[in-house]
Formats: structure tokens, sequence, C-alpha cells
């Protein structure tokens, strides 16, 4: 989720938008033509001063009705943080042309309503174009969008939308005088949804065993069957709720062989999606693994070329004939994190309070798949949840400096991006456990 930085990536990303349109576009017949993101008051308007230029306003600022309600802010009774809500905000913005001649002002609007117009989506690319760009080695980033890079805006789950706006003629004439400027033509846009989200530690309760009597919990399934592929439920080994890398995975469903149910026909890969990879991962699968109803592929075992972390699942199904590649509905499913060393011995603890016998550990452990610098990693420790120490470059060794542990045996999850290593032991649906070799012992 981005960082309180993301209002001001947003404005950084739209007046890049404005920029590149100018210089894509023969506008010498207005001179030489700025791109500001100024309070309007700040604009020079008078006949002797006022220049050909566009300035992008942020006027309002707006909670998003949709998310406004999906969470709040909660503690224990311990005052220990549960939960970190996203801050979901609308963007207003004003988008005024300055002309220095008669019609410039009407041109450069029509211009920028124009670039508005064919840029709806904030792209992931379009984000990462303004705030991270590919830049020659010695040169970097002016301070100001060099702070404000931080603010992860291209890994929301959210895509950022652009929608023109109306303000009523007295609308109009209220803001600018209230903003004490001299009005000029003016379009407005509404940039919807930018989700903040605190990063801070939160208390993180064991997984549920189970739920319900059966286990399996609620189910739902749709009346209607549609006519293409799609992906009902996915299976993991050991009745798992996450795959590790190597591991096989089950899809069932319908059409999963394609529209004329011969499977030697088509070709049907599984498709996986992360923001961690530049593009989709695409499996085979064979014609002996999958039918109409099920498909079965192997999570690919190489540790460097699968990061951890939530992906997006789909089939993609393309006939042997000339046609486009038909895809399946997405699901979400886990690649979990494999811790591979650093549990067999017990680790010293200093700094132990002689009072309260809580000490300090310091934690080293290995793990598969290798973990990005980019990630987000943690290890939870019973239910206290520990951030990892900065990574340098992508490694399988992690190091983590908790407080506050007392001596013992403590149930251990490493979370890389929201995906926790398997802890519970689920081979046997009728005793279900914890897994007794990702246990922490603390002296």
């Amino acid at each position: 989720m981005p960082g309180p930085f993301a209002v001001a990536a947003v404005t950084a990303v739209l007046k890049d938008i404005l920029n590149d349109g100018l210089a894509n576009h023969d506008l010498s017949a207005l001179g030489n033509v700025a791109v500001t993101a100024l309070p309007p008051d700040r604009i020079p308007a008078t006949n002797a001063e006022e220049k050909s230029q566009l300035n992008l306003f942020l006027f309002q600022v707006s909670p998003n009705t949709g998310w406004r309600n999906a969470a709040l802010p909660s503690r224990s009774s311990t005052g220990e943080r549960l939960t970190n809500p996203p801050l979901a905000l609308n963007l207003h913005y004003l988008i005024t042309a300055y002309g220095k001649e008669e019609f410039h002002a009407e041109a450069l609007l029509g211009y920028a309503m124009q670039m508005m117009h064919e840029s709806p989506i904030l792209t992931r690319a379009m984000i990462n174009a303004t705030l991270k760009p590919a830049l020659p080695p010695g040169v970097t980033l002016p301070p100001g969008l060099g702070m404000i890079s931080t603010s992860d805006l291209a890994d929301q789950v959210e895509m950022v939308k652009i929608t023109p706006q109306h303000l009523s003629a007295e609308e109009m004439s209220r803001l600018w005088s209230a903003m004490q400027a001299k009005y000029r033509p003016t379009a407005v846009y509404e940039i919807s949804v930018i989700l903040i989200e605190a990063d801070k530690a939160k208390k993180s309760p064991l997984p549920v065993l189970k739920q319900g009597d059966d286990g399996k919990g609620p189910a739902a399934q749709a009346d209607l069957v549609p006519p293409f592929p799609e992906i009902l439920s996915v299976t993991f080994p050991n009745n798992q709720t996450q795959a590790m890398l190597g591991d096989a995975v089950i899809l069932t469903g319908h059409d999963l062989a394609g529209e004329t149910g011969k499977a030697a026909d088509v070709t049907v890969s599984a498709q996986l999606v992360s923001p961690r990879l530049d593009a989709p991962l695409l499996v085979a699968i064979p014609v002996a693994a999958r039918s109409a109803n099920t498909a079965a592929f192997t999570i690919p075992p190489t540790p460097l070329d699968v990061p951890a972390g939530v992906y997006s699942l789909s089939l993609v199904v393309s006939a042997a004939a000339p046609a486009d590649p038909v895809t399946s509905n997405e699901v979400a499913i886990a690649i979990a994190p494999r811790i591979t060393g650093g549990l067999a011995a017990p680790v010293a603890r200093t700094a132990v309070d002689p009072e309260t016998q809580l000490g300090t550990a310091v934690i080293a452990i290995t793990c598969s798949p290798e973990v990005l610098p980019s990630q987000r990693v943690s290890l939870v420790i019973g239910t206290k949840e520990v951030r990892s120490a900065p990574l340098a470059g992508q490694t399988a060794l992690l190091q983590f400096t908790a407080t506050g542990l007392a001596a013992g045996e403590h149930w251990i999850r490493l979370r890389v991006d929201g995906a926790e290593s398997l802890l519970i032991d689920r081979a046997d649906p009728a005793d279900v456990k914890f897994d007794a070799t990702q246990k922490l012992v603390l002296t």
C-alpha cells in the first residue's frame, strides 16, 4: 500500500503526463509553454506578466465512499495494534489554462483535456516512469521527487482512475473567489482512489486450525455456468491453503480444455501475475494433466525466479487455429516462503530484564524463495510481528532483532508480501496440528 507521499505522487504523475504531451505535440506556435502545480493565486495573471501555461491544482480531498468502511483502526485490550486499514481518498484537481495571447488558453485547455481523456487510468508503468525512472549512472532524482518516489503508489491494489467532473457556475465562482485569484478557463477532474496505509507492525493471531465441524467452512457457487473457461476451486498438496515452490496445484472448474473439449487441439497454460514480476509467468499444462473440468500444473521450483507473495492465477487457452487466446477468470493464490534454516539450535537472549524476565534475541534464518529488497518481510514469533533488517539485495538470509521475548518455545512464521510460511500440518484432516519443525527455542 502507498504511504503518506501518495497524494504528492499523484500530482507529480499528472504533471508528467501533461509535460510529456507538450513534448510530443507541436505547440511551438504558443511559445514556451510551462506546466506548473501551484495555487492559482501565485500565478501571474496581469496583461504584462501572464504567460501561456497550464497549472494543475489540488483543490479538494474527499474520503472514498467505497473504501471508507472497509476497516477501522483497532487495538487490543493491551493497546497493541491489530490492523492497518487504508485511508481511502479521492483527489479533486483544477487544470487551468493561461494564455499570453488570444486563443492560447483555449488551445492549451483543449490539449490538456485530450491528454486526460486518453489516460483514464494511471497504470503502474506510467507511475514508475515518473517516480522511479531509469537514470544514467551518477544521476539522481531531484530532492522533492526523490522523497515522493518512496510512496509505493504503483503497488496499491486499486488502479488510479481519472474522471472528469462538472462544477456549476455558482460553485466555480465561489471556488475562485475563495482562492482570491482571477478566473481562467478551467477543467475539473477527480482522481480515485488513493489508498494510504501505515507501515506499522501489528499483532497477528495464530491461524485457525479448523472452520466448522468438517473444517471446510462456507462455500458458494454460481447458478449460471458461463460459456468460457472458469476456475471454481484450487487445491494444494496435503490440504494446504497456500502453495510452495515445486508444489502440484490442481484447478477445478469447467471448459478448462477449451470450447471444443478436445485437449489435443488446444494449448493451455497457467498464468501467474504479480507486481514483483516484470512479466506474467506462464506454466504450460501438458495434455495428460488436463481435462474439461480439471487442470494440474507445478509451481516452478526455482527460488530465484518466483518470489513469495500473493499472485493472480488464470488459465490461458489457445486453439490450434489462428484465434485470440481465451483467458479464464482470475483467482488469488499465495506462494508461501519456506524457512530452510536457523531453527535447529536454541537462540540465546541478551539484555534480560530481571523483573519481567523478557529479553532481546537476534534471529537469523534462511528461506526459499529468495527475498527481494522491495518486498515486505517480517517474522511472527507467537503473536509478535518483527520487521526484518534492511536488505541490500536479493537474498535467502534474513535477520530479525526482537525485544520483549520470554524464554521457551515459540511458534514461528515468516511473512513475505502477505504470504506466510506454513505453520499448520493439514496432511491428516482428522488431526490438524501445528508443524513441530516451525518452532523457535529461546534460552
